[in-house]
């Protein structure tokens, strides 16, 4: 089923108010359930009819800044020797440059990279075939 039109004097009050909001476009569209492709052929659109002024986005945000922590995984009830510590971790690494912050899953000499505002119902279906999978 298709969207319901949103009029142009509607999509240049919503760009008003994401420009507005100090949040990044990407960060507001999800907060407010619009794709951020929608909102940018708004964008777009508005700025090729030339009647309505569309600020800039607040490009030089500074990116949340993570920490990293390193997480060994092994059975509660089991005490497991530091020598013998497994190799699986979860790392969370910090920004490089214009980059976006990420998860880092590593297994079994495999890296998963999961960026930050990943839909949480394809991380979790990710998770649950990986939890299947032999390491």
């Amino acid at each position: 089923m298709r969207a319901k039109a949103v009029t142009a004097d509607e999509q240049y009050r919503l760009i008003m108010e994401c420009r507005a909001s100090g949040m990044t476009d990407y960060q507001w569209c999800m907060a407010h359930n619009i794709k951020p492709g929608t909102f940018y052929n708004w964008v777009r659109r508005l700025r090729q009819r030339g009647s309505m002024e569309i600020p800039t986005p607040a490009g030089n945000q500074e990116p949340a800044r993570q920490d990293i922590v390193e997480i060994h995984l092994r059975q509660p009830s089991a005490a497991v020797p530091a020598s013998e510590v497994p190799s699986d971790t979860f790392t969370g690494t910090s920004t490089i440059s214009n980059q976006p912050p990420v998860l880092e899953l590593a297994m079994a000499g495999a890296t998963l990279r999961i960026p930050q505002g990943t839909d949480p119902v394809f991380l979790e279906q990710v998770l649950f075939i990986l939890k299947g999978l032999p390491c």
